[in-house]
C-alpha cells in the first residue's frame, strides 16, 4: 500500500515538471530533463504495477481455450513484424485469468526479444495435467547463482542482460507475484545450448 501511494502521488508533481520542461528552449539540457522525467515516469508506473499484481487473483476466471489465446498473442507480435513463434498445441479449456497472464506472457515475450532477439512460445500438458506455458530466447542467459534472484523486486543484473534505459528491476517481479496470486507459478532456466527459458505453470 506504501509502495502504490508514493508511485501514484509522484505522479502530478512529475507531470507538471515534465510540462515546464517542454516550455523551455529546445537545447541539450532540456532534452536530458525531458528523459530524466520520462525515467521517473517509467520507474513510478512500475511501482504502481508492482503493487497491484499482489491482487492479480481479484481477477474473475473464464473458462478459455489456451491454444487460441496464445495463438491471437502471438499473432499480434507477428503482426508488428516481431519475432515471435509458438510451437506445440493442446486441447480442450482451462480457467484462466486472461488479463494477469497475458501481462506475464507480454513481460517474458518482450524481455526475450530484448535480449535473445527472438521468442519461442511453447504450450504443453505437464504429467499432473497442469498448463505450462515456456517463453525461450537465445541470448546470453543468467548466471545460475542468480536466477532465483532476479525474480526479487528491484534486483538487476549487472550483466549483459541488465537494462541500460532506467529500468525498474520489477518486470520479473510483477511477473512472478501475479502467477502466484492467480495460483500458478513461474521459474526461469538457462537453455541448453544457450539463453534463457521461462515456464508458467497454471494448474
Amino acid at each position: 500500500h506504501i509502495l502504490a501511494s508514493i508511485s501514484h502521488d509522484l505522479q502530478t508533481p512529475i507531470t507538471r515538471m515534465r510540462l515546464r520542461a517542454e516550455s523551455l528552449d529546445n537545447g541539450v539540457e532540456r532534452d536530458r530533463i525531458l528523459a530524466d522525467l520520462a525515467e521517473m515516469e517509467h520507474l513510478v508506473r512500475e511501482g504502481v504495477a508492482y503493487a497491484r499484481s499482489a491482487h492479480g487473483g481479484d481477477e474473475t476466471p473464464v473458462r478459455t481455450d489456451p491454444a487460441a489465446f496464445l495463438e491471437s498473442l502471438v499473432f499480434d507480435y507477428q503482426d508488428t513484424g516481431q519475432p515471435v513463434t509458438l510451437t506445440g498445441s493442446i486441447h480442450g479449456v482451462a480457467m484462466v485469468r486472461p488479463r494477469a497472464l497475458r501481462r506475464v506472457l507480454v513481460n517474458l515475450i518482450d524481455n526475450a526479444i530484448k535480449y535473445g532477439g527472438s521468442a519461442e512460445v511453447g504450450v504443453c500438458r505437464d504429467e499432473g495435467n497442469s498448463l505450462c506455458i515456456t517463453v525461450s530466447d537465445r541470448g546470453p542467459g543468467i548466471p545460475e547463482a542468480e536466477l532465483d534472484d532476479v525474480m526479487e523486486p528491484f534486483y538487476r543484473l549487472e550483466a549483459s542482460r541488465n537494462r541500460d534505459t532506467g529500468g525498474a528491476g520489477l518486470g520479473l517481479a510483477i511477473a512472478l507475484q501475479l502467477m502466484r496470486s492467480i495460483g500458478g507459478n513461474l521459474t526461469l532456466a538457462n537453455r541448453e545450448g544457450g539463453g534463457l527459458v521461462a515456464t508458467v505453470v497454471l494448474p
